[in-house]
């Protein structure tokens, strides 16, 4: 190294609790060297109107790889501290640059040239006059435009990328040439292995990794609990920090209130986190070595106090890569892995400006490129949370997400022991209402244009820039413990060839079984051979590898295992040729393939284990037995395939589509979940894990034990006062636990006490703790992913435990409030503790997607009324005909007063309906009003009704009896009703009753 040549050195010492000490001078070659950056003194007087107002100094040393691969320190210039000017000086507050932080963050759009330089690294150019590089660029990360192609190989150490993609990954800067040209330690292709070129007007963000130095604040003794940041600034991080809170915490991140939000941006474009058998299984060294190999930002105790504040912004991963479920690391928030949680307090969350980086990019280029996703993370995994006296829920464990949330995967929150856990959504106004929409459309299903070609019989290598076996791998197809059916498929001109399970190769090549796949990003070997001419398709059970054929349901229908059979193929047997008719994918449990083919093997006693194969129809007949036919292959559809070539415009899928593999939310209901000002796309799902459990036998007199099924956790301890109820009968009894309860099905030890009744076998026994405090959804609305309206949306969340508590406490407030807003809700009549739910503010009650949308004994609080049902038919867009069911039960009365009709509105049941100023919207007809509207459709369906009653007055819509029910179960009353004409109801009355009976006119009357 010359001597002439400067040196920077950067030395950081750090007390045992990660925080920094100031070195207030340093001596080298026997000269001292004093730092220039003023001490930051928590102690001074901070009633001034600026705390370091001018900026301080940091040197900062970067170690990069030399042309010959030995490091060498590069010589660069200090870097300006951020300023703590114009922040409340009254603050108790750290600067993430006392951590050793550093907002350097540059991006540049559209104006730089990547060119090769030899196989370790490539010259990066700006394409503008001016001079924008220097010195302070060196040792910062790169994330460019995708204008790589990555190798096939699998990533198992070095720099990570996503194998055989064109995709993103990330470099370090190692020199600075001039202003405008620098060095990085990449070797960018420009997108082509074999002939690498130069990409020119493509993008780059340069910025440090903060990854660390958040991490180092986080976990700081003596950190203050406010982290502040100016506006603007935006700290890079290469993977996601790993915040660990520990119990009873603070955790604040504050700005100054004004601009554009202080911003953390994960860099994890493009990441790939795929283990090299596609089985979801761990994830690649290199990913740790360049990114780290955490994925929660957030690490929660599983106790105390923990309060957080996040107001900054988090700008999510630019790119990503579409796949159907493994390789893309999606990361959470928040994450307690506590299997029995009693961290309590408010995490508050907020994201107004998910799409910063996008819209920059829009703004620059005039367009977003491809791939550009900006997907948050999932907000957060939990078991429960909040803390309880043994009677009741104290302290709630409050997640509160503010804003908008963009995601593919946006929630996983449950509740498993306690009703102590809050979920809140929350938007601003109901005129400007936050937004938090399941991504479908970065799930992909179906990837298309493909080039394919089979190798062999069995293999199959594709060779295309936005798609590798990778991008398909899923749960259904090689998840490390699927053995489900076929959900996967590839399509090769127009013939559709399934890929089978794991419950196949297992079943064939023995248990976990990894070479029978044989899978690599360009290569797979599938399940179902390619039939060529000659080939023998046989029964053979002594050889499961060789048994084409595994069932004959007819004389003409076969069942065939492990061959791509297509309709047209022909074969033959005994000298007669057969043509296939028809073909169908179905499956069978290895538990069935036994017992249909005799086999005693204990192996393949399995009902959860799954083979797929074809049932295909003949044209003809066979008539001998199956272990006596062996189809000879006369002709195959697919034997061309085999010439060795490459086939154009192929597809690959996922045969559900994008509706199914994930959801919006996927929670228990025993969450209290709270939805306010905020449109929402994608479903709600929910566990019914119940945390009660039912009695084994009836408990009457004198008892020291209560006898019950499993409750499934250990939540019940010594000293809880639990609940012994049968709600049907209206009998309660407090307990007393005596002894720790282990969760199995067995006696639960109480002190000692006599009974005043009896209670019957399967009575309830419950902690109030355990149940949900409150479920409401104030102006929800239904949106799709392109942010239009929504008329279709299931929301599958039935919190039971909210009914339960609603009848131990005898408290009328304990329902599912549904206030305004547009919205499906459906009630399910196999639970036995079916929320109540109650409307109000009107809202627009829409189609509860696959599921028929019927609501027991709804209550609208404020007499304004429902809209029930939804009707659209316009050329081009989906139809809609939406009609609500109402089911009301004995001795309950419903006011359905002022609601109005969006289509037809069916009654049933065994109580009475009040129904005033009923009222009815019009039949549209592709912009056109029909001028008839809808009826009110009086059937049984769910219950059969021994004793309905409807009233009401002031009513203009038509009526439909469909039910014959003998005369006198059904009563109506309406005054001052107009029978209007309906759709499917012209005359505005219709009825299947007995209208010639004598009586008839005694129970039914209206009058106008």
């Amino acid at each position: 190294m010359s001597q002439e040549k400067p040196i920077h050195l950067s030395i950081e010492v750090k007390s045992s609790d990660g925080t920094p000490i100031q070195i207030a001078s340093l001596k080298i070659n026997n000269k001292e060297f004093v730092s220039l950056e003023r001490p930051i003194d928590q102690n001074s007087d901070k009633t001034s109107d600026s705390i370091l107002s001018e900026p301080g100094i940091v040197a900062l040393t970067t170690i990069s790889p030399s042309s010959n691969g030995a490091p060498t320190i590069e010589e660069k210039k200090e870097v300006e501290a951020t300023s703590k000017a114009n922040i409340d000086p009254t603050y108790d507050y750290n600067i993430l640059e006392e951590f050793g932080g550093n907002s350097f963050y540059r991006s540049f759009w559209g104006k730089l040239n990547y060119k090769t330089l030899d196989d370790k690294t490539s010259l990066v150019t700006y394409l503008g006059n001016e001079e924008v590089f220097d010195q302070e660029f060196v040792g910062k990360w790169l994330e460019p435009s995708r204008i790589h192609k990555c190798s096939q190989e699998f990533p198992h150490r070095g720099r990570n990328y996503f194998p055989s993609a064109i995709a993103v990954v990330y470099s370090r800067v190692i020199e600075v040439r001039d202003g405008k040209n620098l060095i990085v330690d990449f070797c960018y292709n420009g997108g082509s292995i074999e002939s690498p070129k130069e990409s020119t007007n493509q993008d780059g963000t340069f910025f440090f990794d903060n990854k660390f130095s958040i991490e180092a604040w986080g976990s700081s003794v003596n950190r203050k609990s406010n982290l502040v940041a100016k506006s603007g600034q935006v700290y890079g991080c290469l993977g996601f920090p790993k915040i660990s809170v520990g119990p009873d915490s603070t955790l604040n991140f504050k700005w100054t209130g004004e601009g554009e939000r202080p911003a953390i941006h994960l860099m994890l474009s493009d990441a790939f986190t795929g283990d090299e058998h596609g089985r979801g299984e761990g994830m690649p060294e290199s990913f740790k070595e360049t990114f780290g190999e955490n994925l929660r930002i957030f690490e929660l105790p599983g106790n105390g106090r923990v309060e957080i504040d996040f107001d900054w912004q988090l700008l999510p991963p630019t790119y990503s890569q579409k796949v159907v479920q493994y390789g893309v690391p999606t990361g959470v928030v928040f994450y307690d892995g506590a299997i029995l949680s009693s961290q309590y307090g408010l995490k508050r969350f907020s994201n107004f400006d998910q799409f910063r980086i996008r819209n920059q990019m829009t703004k620059a280029l005039g367009f977003s490129r491809a791939g550009v996703t900006c997907s948050m993370p999932n907000q957060g995994y939990c078991n429960g949370g909040g803390i309880h006296d043994g009677y009741d829920v104290t302290e709630f464990c409050t997640y509160r997400f503010e804003g908008d949330w963009f995601a593919r995967d946006p929630n996983n929150m449950k509740a498993r022991t306690s009703g102590g856990l809050r979920l809140e959504w929350i938007g601003k106004s109901p005129e400007s209402p936050g937004r938090f929409v399941e991504l479908e459309s970065q799930k992909a299903y179906e990837f298309k244009n493909l080039r394919l070609r089979f190798l062999s019989n069995s293999e199959v290598e594709v060779d295309s820039p936005e798609f590798t076996w990778y991008h398909l791998a899923c749960q259904e197809w090689t998840g490390g413990t699927s053995t489900g059916s076929e959900f996967t498929f590839i399509e090769i001109q127009g013939k559709r060839i399934g890929l089978n399970s794991n419950g196949d190769f297992w079943l064939t090549n023995g248990e976990n079984d990894l070479e029978g796949r044989s899978f690599t990003s360009r290569r797979v070997r599938i399940f179902d051979k390619i039939p060529t001419q000659g080939d023998l398709i046989k029964h053979d059970l002594q050889n499961l590898k060789e048994s084409g054929l595994i069932g004959k349901i007819s004389e003409t229908r076969f069942e065939v295992w492990g061959w791509a059979i297509q309709a047209g193929d022909q074969v033959s047997y005994r000298g007669e040729i057969f043509t296939i008719e028809s073909t169908e994918r179905k499956w069978k449990t290895w538990e069935q393939f036994a017992e249909q083919n005799s086999l005693n093997d204990n192996r393949l006693k399995r009902g959860d284990r799954r083979i797929t194969y074809t049932e295909l129809t003949l044209d003809k007949p066979v008539t001998d037995s199956l272990a006596l036919v062996q189809f000879k292959v006369e002709k195959s559809m697919l034997q061309d395939l085999l010439d060795g070539d490459f086939r154009e415009s192929c597809k690959a899928g996922w045969g559900i589509g994008d509706e199914a593999p994930g959801h919006l939310m996927y929670i228990d209901y025993n969450v209290n979940l709270i939805l306010k000002n905020v449109e929402i796309h994608g479903m709600i799902r929910s566990t019914s894990r119940p945390l009660w459990s039912e009695t084994t036998r009836r408990h009457s007199g004198f008892i020291d034990s209560i006898s019950v099924n499993a409750l499934g956790s250990q939540i019940w301890k010594k000293g809880d006062k639990l609940w012994l109820v049968h709600p049907e009968s209206a009998k309660m009894q407090q307990v007393e636990l005596s002894e720790n309860f282990n969760g199995n099905q067995g006696d639960v030890k109480i002190l000692p006490l006599t009974l005043s009744q009896e209670f019957p076998q399967n009575s309830v026994l419950v902690g109030l703790f355990s149940l949900a405090t409150e479920s409401r959804f104030e102006h929800i609305k239904f949106i799709k992913e392109d942010l239009s309206p929504c008329y279709s949306e299931r929301i599958d969340y039935r919190p039971q435990g909210l009914r339960l508590r609603q009848l131990l406490t005898n408290d009328s407030s304990k329902r599912v409030q549904i206030i305004g807003g547009r919205i499906s809700w459906y009630s399910n009549l196999e639970n036995r503790f079916e929320p109540e739910v109650e409307f109000s503010e009107r809202p627009l009650l829409v189609n509860t997607k696959s599921v028929v949308p019927m609501i027991l004994n709804p209550i609208v609080r404020d007499k304004k009324g429902v809209v029930f049902g939804y009707q659209s038919k316009e050329a081009g867009k989906e139809e809609f005909f939406i009609s609500y069911r109402i089911v009301v039960s004995p001795g309950k009365s419903i006011d359905l007063c002022n609601s109005m009709l969006g289509a037809d509105l069916y009654l049933e049941g065994n109580g009475e309906l009040i129904l005033d100023q009923l009222s009815s919207k019009n039949y549209i007809d592709n912009n056109r009003d029909s001028g008839v509207g809808f009826s009110l459709v009086v059937q049984d369906k769910f219950q059969k009704s021994e004793s309905l009653v409807l009233k009401g007055k002031g009513g203009r819509v038509g009526l439909m009896v469909n039910s014959p029910y003998p005369i006198g179960v059904l009563k109506i009353d309406f005054q001052n009703w107009e029978l209007r004409p309906g759709l499917f109801n012209g005359a505005g009355f219709q009825s299947a009753q007995n209208q010639n009976d004598p009586r008839y006119s005694e129970f039914i009357r209206i009058s106008k």
